[in-house]
């Protein structure tokens, strides 16, 4: 499905397109409520805006359609780049890319600048921070790289900056898309088909085999790889970046320590260095790629920095790299639940509650939620799971999630619901 805006009144310097006078979008007609809603406070302030999550996300769509909120309120003038194009490569100077903007503004109108990908350009936050002094553009930037925000940048330009985190579509939106772009489908067969190719919107543009997805995923995993750690940092070991990926995917749900993964890879290699591997960690989290999930101690209030578990930013990005292995559901379902409590909004951490474990707790302005996932119930399983949760004395949701049919309802407190209705859920 494509969306055609005509350009008339309102006059745009869009990079992006050849012709001036037909915009085209791919994903434009489906909306993501959630992240209109964290940003809209923010459109028109002095700030630079940032968007920033793993690339191919969505994140350029939903900045076409802040621009085309921004101009159904009067004439403005839209400036955008694209970094993606070849044809602003020579803006990746920071005096060219400064110039190009400066240029391209119209004295009497609002000036609204949108930047794909910022990060391309060397020293970007001295334009930016220039722009912002000189009060002479609304400002709205996108990066696929976690650095955008890091302290150093955020000091550097003041405080600034309005941020906001996106990930591929949450199973709410993936609905919307199916609605869209694909066949019908019950919501069992939603679900399956969510927890096997993910969440990127380029799988769900269209009804495809899952087979043909994996493709589509295959070639992000490799873009992300290639332009966000390779190119960015020099990468020299690209086998070894791949094995510390693959480790990380088959241990979804599990504690996870550097020490341990620098220790089994050096038995296979003994020039692999614990520096390196603790550095190609970090910078698969910095592309957005993976997720550490810190032990938060529910009764000392405090956060464990040597105990965590990785996640992935999409749970089809695992299936593209090993093959869909029916037998890791379990990890498959905690990493959803992981993505959405994000998608949400919460910050999320894993739990030890005086020795028992929470498997995921948000905490969002205040609010926190206590979450535990079980794929099927065994007698143990049900007094475990639920005992976990009985012993954390404050009265936020807790909830035990599964797909076990035979379990649903609410036990002294504890909601115990099916994957899909928490996932479908507007409110935890």
């Amino acid at each position: 499905m494509v969306k055609t805006y005509q350009v008339s009144a309102v006059n745009r310097n869009f990079d992006t397109f050849i012709t001036p006078f037909c915009i085209q979008f791919d994903m434009d007609s489906i909306e993501r409520p959630a992240y209109f809603e964290r940003i809209i406070d923010f459109i028109g302030n002095p700030n630079a805006k940032v968007v920033t999550g793993v690339r191919r996300c969505g994140k350029s769509t939903f900045m076409h359609q802040i621009s085309e909120k921004i101009c159904s309120e009067g004439d403005v003038n839209i400036i955008y780049i694209d970094f993606e194009l070849m044809a602003n490569i020579h803006l990746k100077d920071m005096e060219k890319f400064y110039t190009h903007i400066k240029d391209q503004l119209i004295s009497g109108k609002k000036n609204v600048l949108f930047v794909d990908e910022v990060h391309e350009v060397t020293g970007w936050e001295s334009v930016i921070r220039s722009l912002i002094a000189e009060k002479v553009c609304d400002i709205y930037l996108t990066g696929s790289n976690s650095k955008l925000l890091s302290s150093e940048y955020a000091t550097y330009l003041s405080g600034r900056i309005n941020t906001l985190e996106m990930l591929p579509l949450s199973f709410r939106e993936c609905s919307m898309f199916n609605d869209a772009f694909c066949s019908p489908k019950t919501d069992e067969k939603l679900l399956w088909k969510f927890i096997e190719i993910g969440g990127f919107p380029l799988v769900w543009l269209r009804e495809q085999s899952n087979t043909s997805a994996y493709l589509t995923l295959r070639d992000i995993l490799n873009t992300i790889k290639t332009r966000d750690i390779v190119d960015r940092y020099g990468i020299k070991d690209r086998d070894l970046l791949d094995r510390i990926f693959m480790f990380i995917c088959s241990n979804l749900g599990n504690l996870t320590s550097l020490n341990n993964m620098y220790n089994i890879l050096h038995a296979e290699n003994s020039s692999v260095s614990r520096s390196t591997v603790y550095d190609y960690a970090g910078y698969l989290e910095s592309s957005y790629l993976v997720y550490k999930a810190h032990m938060y101690d529910v009764k000392g209030k405090r956060l464990f920095s040597e105990k965590y578990k990785y996640f992935l930013s999409d749970i089809g990005l695992k299936h593209a790299a090993l093959g869909y292995r029916f037998n890791d559901i379990p990890g498959h379902m905690e990493n959803v639940l992981f993505l959405d409590l994000k998608a949400r909004g919460y910050d999320v951490w894993i739990g030890n509650n005086a020795g028992k474990e929470v498997d995921l707790i948000g905490e969002k302005f205040g609010k926190r939620v206590y979450v535990q996932s079980v794929y099927r119930f065994s007698e143990n399983a049900v007094r475990r799971e639920f005992d976990n949760l009985r012993g954390i004395d404050d009265n936020h949701p807790k909830y035990v999630v599964t797909m076990d049919e035979h379990m649903r309802g609410n036990t002294d407190g504890i909601i115990c619901c099916g994957l899909d209705e928490f996932l479908k859920r507007e409110e935890l």
